[in-house]
């Protein structure tokens, strides 16, 4: 597991997921980050160009709601 898991993440379910679901995704690993607010919209704008899959389409409806949490 990478370093943004810790344990206070346990408590949200949807940064938990999203961050299973990148572990097997070809991402860079500084744009990992679900800190950064400019990660998060990196990644919409780009997990799906060397990935495909279900996944993507999950991880990119829990990317949407993380974004509209953090507004």
């Amino acid at each position: 597991m990478n370093e943004n898991n810790s344990f206070t993440w346990a408590h949200d379910p949807t940064i938990y997921r999203i961050t299973q679901l990148l572990e097997n995704m070809e991402v860079p690993e500084m744009r990992r980050d679900l800190n950064k607010p400019s990660n998060i919209r990196w990644l919409l704008r780009n997990v799906a160009a060397n990935n495909k899959g279900p996944e993507v389409t999950e991880v990119i409806a829990l990317l949407v709601k993380e974004q509209s949490r953090l507004k």
